[in-house]
């Protein structure tokens, strides 16, 4: 048993780390945010590069750290139903949290702005947060487990704004509207088919300016959200 408790708390240390790392990801994050506002000071498109270095070498820590902690937990589980138990819960809050990769049957989206749209006098960008927003709705009310906007995962804490003309940010990372944007849902295809098909759920506008077409598929793979899950005000009620 002291062995099993030494595994769970080796384990509970690893994703410690982690987190810490993640914390340090999302701050990363924050400054590209800042510095973007700047594209043409060439200092700042320097420190940028170096920035996102830094955060694919942080991402490569925590992946490190999570796979350390996954063997531990896996040598503990089995060796008592309490354990497998707490191993069971671990991983059902993982999944519920996006905190790891994950695949299943569902639907893929490709929203992809038209060549021509640039001569026709447009001044609105071709993609927004609230069209975005409009077909997250439409596929968590057709039951989606999980989805995902150019890979990056959407959580319930996630947000999605027009940051200016030239982006859209989503869990503090930016997307351009002007380029292709790939939405992927996992949950029942056929319910996520029918949703995306219902009049509205694709806004008429969204339509005119931009091809949209989707696939569905027996497997999807959508990755983990890398943003920080913590909590500063939120507690147990008593």
């Amino acid at each position: 048993m002291k062995k099993i408790t030494n595994q769970l708390i080796v384990g509970s240390i690893c994703m410690v780390l982690a987190f810490l790392i993640t914390v340090q990801i999302k701050t990363v994050n924050k400054r590209n945010v800042v510095n973007d506002q700047s594209q043409n000071n060439g200092e700042i498109l320097v420190e940028n590069e170096h920035l996102k270095k830094q955060k694919e070498d942080l991402q490569k820590q925590v992946d490190a750290l999570t796979q350390k902690s996954k063997e531990f937990e896996e040598a503990a589980a089995g060796k008592s139903e309490e354990s497998t138990l707490i191993l069971e819960e671990l991983q059902q809050s993982r999944l519920q949290t996006g905190s790891v990769d994950v695949s299943g049957e569902g639907i893929i989206i490709y929203i992809n702005p038209k060549s021509n749209m640039f001569n026709n006098n447009i001044e609105a960008m071709p993609v927004n947060d609230i069209e975005l927003l409009g077909i997250v709705n439409e596929l968590n009310a057709a039951d989606a487990e999980a989805i995902s906007i150019n890979d990056i995962r959407l959580t319930a804490r996630s947000g999605i704004r027009n940051a200016g003309s030239k982006s859209i940010v989503i869990n503090n990372e930016r997307i351009s509207p002007t380029s292709r944007i790939v939405i992927k849902a996992i949950g029942s295809k056929k319910l996520l088919e029918q949703a995306i098909n219902f009049p509205g759920a694709i806004p008429s506008t969204l339509q005119k300016i931009c091809d949209i077409n989707y696939e569905l598929k027996d497997e999807v793979l959508i990755k983990k959200n890398s943003t920080n899950q913590k909590f500063d005000y939120l507690e147990e009620a008593e």
